[in-house]
């Protein structure tokens, strides 16, 4: 059933879940730390060689393993929608093209793509973000030592997104994307929900104040060239509601991106020695990072009619998460999947970024980012080596919660 136009998910009884956890014996011994904690990567590499679609009481839902399976969930014509009540991406960011399906989608979507096309990012932001990346390691290098995320990773990314949008927002961004995503957490606390409405609300004035400047006085950042296309038929609120995830998806996976990369080079020093040998090698490497330890770790979608996936049937309105985390280290797809190869020739068929309608839309800009990050880190910090790092984690997005380096000052 659907309420104000979004699907409604099913309450499933006692009975139909015990039915189910007697079918899916693996899925149902599955704890959540095991979608959340480094150690759960054995389980669910063993629930997707037993069922690549098992029924998770932890979720309440149903979880695909599978890398096939999962690329037919993200399918255009899978049956498997994102606007559903339950849909806290929704609830926090708003009607957007990451929370809306079909026609509403593509048609938010389309005058964004223009200015992500690859020529496009490199004339724009190519030599601003190779600026960015110099003055912030001219400023490090002298201490010989920092934590990844805080002191490069996360100010890195947030002065690109400030060029993207074209305002200077500084610290704020960082604060907006906090409440964004403290609100899309499931544990029942409307508090965060709160703070991401406020921020939401707070985000927009200052969209829309940059939308009429831009008007005024153009710019090459998105803003402007979406804001000046009178061919895109969006309304300004669509416009702005479509830049609050440009925002949001421009931070997080940059910063884990850069981190995880890091992290596996330094963890596998063969690696590291291919690519200081052969610096055209380190676009694998960063895709060969977002494989193994993808950023965005979970993604969910709703049943809008009945379907079968794997053999086994949904009914309409049943939950179903995808773990890209599994999906990624499928060895029908990535052979000797847990190995980090920065020449794996299919690196780039991991599903981290999505795929369909949803494929992430800064993809290009997204890893042109980090190789240029990565390559500055590992020539202008010599001696660079891991202080102290523990092991990634998270449920949703995953890295590792800290990243300490040490190199010769």
């Amino acid at each position: 059933m659907a309420t104000d136009g979004l699907l409604a998910q099913v309450e499933v009884d006692e009975a139909e879940d015990a039915a189910r956890r007697a079918r899916f014996p693996v899925g149902a011994g599955i704890a959540f730390a095991d979608l959340e904690e480094p150690a759960g990567v054995a389980a669910l590499d063993a629930l997707r060689d037993a069922e690549p679609v098992s029924w998770l009481p932890e979720l309440g839902g149903w979880l695909v393993t599978g890398h096939s399976l999962a690329r037919g969930v993200l399918a255009p014509r899978s049956g498997l929608v994102v606007e559903a009540q339950p849909n806290l991406v929704r609830a926090s960011l708003g009607v957007m093209m990451l929370s809306s399906d079909g026609d509403a989608h593509d048609r938010m979507r389309a005058p964004f793509e223009p200015p992500f096309r690859m020529r496009d990012v490199e004339a724009s932001y190519g030599e601003r973000l190779r600026a960015r990346v110099a003055a912030l390691l001219t400023a490090l290098r002298p201490a010989g030592t920092c934590e990844l995320a805080s002191a490069f990773a996360s100010p890195y990314a947030v002065g690109v997104t400030a060029d993207i949008l074209g305002l200077d927002l500084g610290e704020r961004i960082a604060g907006f994307y906090d409440a964004f995503a403290s609100a899309m957490v499931y544990d029942g606390d409307p508090e965060p929900q709160r703070r991401a409405d406020a921020a939401r609300s707070e985000l927009d004035e200052i969209l829309l104040r940059g939308l009429a400047r831009c008007r005024v006085a153009p710019d090459d950042s998105v803003t402007s060239v979406v804001a000046n296309d009178p061919a895109s038929g969006l309304t300004d609120a669509e416009i702005v509601a479509q830049l609050r995830v440009v925002m949001f998806g421009a931070i997080e996976t940059i910063e884990s991106a850069i981190c995880n990369t890091i992290l596996l080079l330094h963890r596998n020093p063969d690696q590291l020695d291919l690519v200081r040998a052969g610096p055209a090698l380190l676009a694998g490497a960063v895709e060969e990072a977002l494989r193994l330890i993808p950023p965005v770790a979970f993604i969910e979608r709703w049943t809008a009619v009945p379907c079968v996936f794997g053999g086994v049937e949904l009914g309409a309105g049943e939950f179903l998460g995808l773990s890209t985390v599994a999906a990624n280290r499928d060895p029908a797809v990535f052979a000797d999947p847990a190995r980090f190869e920065v020449r794996r020739e299919n690196a780039r068929h991991h599903l981290t970024l999505s795929h369909g309608r949803h494929h992430c839309l800064g993809f290009n800009l997204g890893r042109m980012q980090c190789t240029a990050a990565v390559t500055a880190l590992l020539d202008r910090l010599p001696g660079l080596q891991i202080e102290h790092a523990p092991e990634p984690s998270g449920f949703a997005f995953r890295r590792p919660a800290t990243l300490h380096l040490r190199w010769d000052a």
